[in-house]
């Protein structure tokens, strides 16, 4: 531990979700690391992982819980496993460390509570609401499932709300919604949801970016034209919308392929689908691949999309893929949700009705048939990213630290 570390004190985060693979997690680690403090993670554990180990200077604890989309019954056992866990690890590491402060990420609102002795010893607690619970739960569940817990969800995130010191969100909209159900918004500060542009900066991969820039050139000359998103395969991410488009365009664009990399419960959906309308030859599923392999995905694509479907949820929030792209400076299709259109303006993204294929492939039409302004956009869309890019929401995010614990 680094003499700077000890000077500030410990401080822990908590997440249901594995570390340092989730990437919003690291940046805010690494962030408090980097400002002074001994950082913690506690996390579940995957196959093979350690249970404790030192990652670039971050003490992670991961509690044997496994996570596995499915039934209701299957997140409420697990959600509940890793906070009794959690509680339990928080109480024997705050009795050692002390910590000043503790940050709970959600998912489960009620995660924050685990937090409760080391609250009452004195540390400070900041919730990072993530997602919205209620709006969220009821678009991944039918209503009949999910109806009997809502009423329930509403009042975890309420509560939750109330019991922090502090509290972080990752868009206007979601901080006004909070607002509107009783919630201090005087005490959410927004921190986009951006990646760490250590990582994504496009100067990091010239000589990749360069490679493959000659290599889209002649790829381009042949005909070729990719079309690629990726992350979380459910229904509410549109990538069957993908799929129908690249099954307009194909006769239009001959040389078009999808490429999409991920995992999820719609993956099975998505590639019938594309066996059904006769384009699985110009549909490939990558799974899940390294980061540097991603990266070079993203920038070998002739256009990424964010296809997410209108519903409660998506109104709200915004995808970190989206970002990924821009700071990639590859040109972004996306549904026109009202959280992405009040952050970038119509001559930054190419906008298409959420849910509607055809006007899907109008948009991708649009950017294989227009390249410069194509480029015009990316500059415009560079220029918004700007404002919000890590370096910068960092000290935003530090501030709600230095607030809180009086520095």
């Amino acid at each position: 531990m680094s003499g700077s570390a000890a000077g500030k004190g410990s401080v822990c985060i908590v997440r249901h979700s594995f570390y340092p693979f989730e990437l919003n997690v690291k940046r805010e680690a690494e962030a408090l690391l980097e400002d002074g403090f001994s950082v913690h993670v506690v996390c579940l554990r995957g196959e093979g992982e350690a249970a404790r180990e030192v990652v670039d200077g971050v003490e992670v604890h991961r509690m044997p819980v496994g996570h596995r989309r499915g039934k209701i019954s299957r997140y409420l056992i697990e959600y509940n496993a890793f906070y009794a866990l959690a509680k339990l690890r928080l109480i024997a590491l705050h009795l050692r460390h002390r910590f000043r402060a503790i940050q709970v990420n959600t998912m489960p609102d009620y995660l924050v509570f685990s937090t409760l002795l080391p609250r009452l010893l004195g540390a400070k607690i900041v919730l990072h609401m993530h997602e919205p619970m209620p709006e969220l739960f009821a678009t991944m569940f039918p209503p009949r499932k999910a109806r009997l817990l809502l009423p329930l969800i509403r009042l975890s995130e309420r509560l939750s709300l109330r019991y922090a010191h502090g509290a972080l969100t990752v868009t206007r909209e979601m901080r006004d919604n909070f607002g509107l159900r009783g919630a201090d918004v005087n005490k959410i500060t927004v921190i986009v949801n951006v990646p760490d542009d250590r990582s994504f900066r496009l100067d990091r991969y010239e000589e990749a970016h360069a490679r493959l820039a000659a290599r889209k050139r002649e790829e381009r000359r042949r005909g070729a034209f990719r079309v690629l998103t990726h992350g979380a395969v459910e229904e509410r991410y549109g990538q069957d919308l993908v799929v129908r488009a690249v099954a307009q365009l194909r006769k239009e664009i001959p040389g078009i392929e999808f490429r999409f990399m991920g995992g999820g419960s719609h993956v099975d959906e998505v590639v019938r689908l594309a066996r059904e309308l006769g384009v699985e030859d110009r549909v490939h599923f990558l799974g899940f691949v390294p980061f540097e392999t991603m990266v070079e995905e993203i920038l070998a694509a002739d256009v990424t999309v964010v296809p997410m479907k209108a519903n409660p949820y998506s109104v709200l929030v915004h995808t970190n893929k989206m970002y990924e792209y821009v700071a990639l400076q590859r040109p972004v299709v996306a549904s026109r949700l009202a959280s992405v259109a009040s952050y970038f303006p119509d001559d930054s993204l190419v906008y298409f009705t959420p849910g509607d294929a055809a006007d899907l492939a109008r948009a991708i039409r649009h950017v294989y048939a227009h390249p410069e302004e194509t480029a015009a956009r990316i500059d415009a869309a560079t220029a918004v990213y700007e404002t919000y890019r890590w370096s910068r929401e960092r000290k935003k995010y530090l501030g709600v630290y230095h607030a809180l614990l009086g520095e």
